[in-house]
């Protein structure tokens, strides 16, 4: 091969060929730590459950090889390291070495023994003064490791079914959430806008996030029956003796000449009894002697089977009224049920939105159920994998109990 014609591109010859002898060996490290990364993963994910596996691998792997690619440029030789080196492998007897070491000196022997270090210092001599070898030690252990790792990942893992169950939660909490999320936006979309809405809507969110906040549905469950009686409490008692008292009144209005379109207007709903009432009011003055006591009995019929008292005694003071002639106080009074009716019409929307809701509930509790009964069946039959048959039959015998009275206790939340 030629002569180089400086000391520099001797060194930048040594350097390109120590650069590729080192590749080799550095890439070599690379592999051996991508696959420590690679079996250190596999094995946490047999201790404790690691969902995203394969992106935690992908994700190591580039940063070993980013530190390798790092010590490697880090640990590039000196240029008299290089040059101490060559001597060494190619046999000059420190030509080169001294050669770079006086590279600054004039005198006549530094003059000669630069030109004779460039000339041993052959181009071809040069690359191969760093050999590329493998290191066969090091390559064994890559594989070793490599083939750990795969075995590893492609053998049953027994946290993959905790993993599994984990996502079946998480989807199971997320639908009962969407699923109280839906019955609001229904409840909202309501022509009427009941008071009590904003209330209701209150408890459905704060049962829906407590839901997908819990840690399994076993414990979401827990928030579904104290949401349900706060629903229950915003429900007027009285409200079901108040509809009864307006269906008796709209028989009793039936029988008579002056209230049978009242009657029609009550069966349908409070809010159109109540402007039938109110009609019914300012109708008076015009009714005949007769008309207006037969109405009179038949409020006052109405009034003794009332079972709400405020309706009662409205119902009795217009039935008095009517009776002494006192048309103004009857008008006054019928005026009072009207408001009454308009009362018990909110009354009836509330409790739509109420049952809306906890029918919302307990739709979320039965998918919450279902998934705590198949995470329950998961558990025992993972227990009973490595038990004894009289263990496994004593373990199975518990868990029907159990269910069973889950079950039981569900039923009589839906009842109530």
């Amino acid at each position: 091969g030629d002569p180089v014609t400086s000391l520099e591109s001797v060194v930048r010859a040594l350097r390109g060929s120590d650069a590729r002898s080192s590749a080799l060996s550095y890439l070599a490290h690379a592999a051996l730590g991508a696959a420590i990364w690679f079996a250190t993963v596999q094995v946490a994910a047999r201790v404790v459950p690691v969902e995203r596996r394969i992106q935690l691998t992908a994700l190591g792997i580039p940063v070993v090889l980013a530190a390798v690619a790092i010590v490697w440029i880090a640990r590039r030789p000196r240029p008299d390291v290089l040059m101490q080196v060559a001597d060494v492998h190619l046999g000059l007897k420190e030509r080169l070495s001294t050669a770079w070491e006086r590279r600054g000196a004039n005198g006549v022997m530094d003059d000669l023994l630069r030109q004779d270090a460039l000339q041993h210092a052959l181009r071809d001599r040069l690359v191969r003064a760093f050999p590329i070898r493998i290191n066969r030690r090091e390559a064994g252990a890559v594989v070793i490791v490599a083939a750990a790792a795969l075995a590893l990942a492609v053998l049953p893992n027994a946290m993959d079914r905790l993993l599994s169950q984990a996502q079946a939660d998480r989807a199971s909490q997320a639908k009962a959430a969407s699923t109280i999320k839906d019955v609001q936006k229904k409840i909202a979309a309501g022509t009427k806008t009941a008071p009590v809405d904003p209330k209701v809507q209150k408890i459905l969110s704060d049962t829906a996030k407590q839901i997908q906040d819990a840690k399994d549905p076993r414990q979401a469950l827990e928030a579904i029956s104290p949401a349900e009686q706060q629903l229950r409490q915003l429900s007027d008692p009285q409200t079901p003796a108040r509809t009864s008292t307006t269906q008796n009144l709209a028989g009793a209005l039936s029988t008579t000449n002056a209230g049978k379109a009242a009657s029609a207007a009550l069966s349908s709903s409070p809010s159109q009894g109540a402007e039938a009432v109110r009609n019914l009011a300012a109708q008076l003055p015009s009714l005949s002697p007769e008309d207006r006591a037969q109405l009179a009995k038949a409020l006052a019929s109405a009034a003794q089977s009332a079972k709400d008292p405020a309706m009662a005694a409205s119902l009795q003071r217009a039935s008095d009224a009517l009776s002494s002639g006192d048309l103004a106080a009857a008008s006054a009074a019928l005026n009072d049920l009207a408001g009454q009716l308009d009362s018990l019409q909110n009354q009836q929307n509330n409790d739509r939105q109420i049952a809306s809701a906890i029918n919302g509930l307990e739709a979320a509790r039965q998918a919450l159920a279902e998934q705590a009964d198949r995470d329950a069946a998961g558990s025992t039959t993972s227990a009973g994998a490595g038990a004894s048959p009289a263990a496994s039959a004593s373990a199975g015998g518990g868990n029907g109990n159990a269910n069973g009275n889950g079950n039981s206790n569900g039923s009589g939340s839906g009842s109530g």
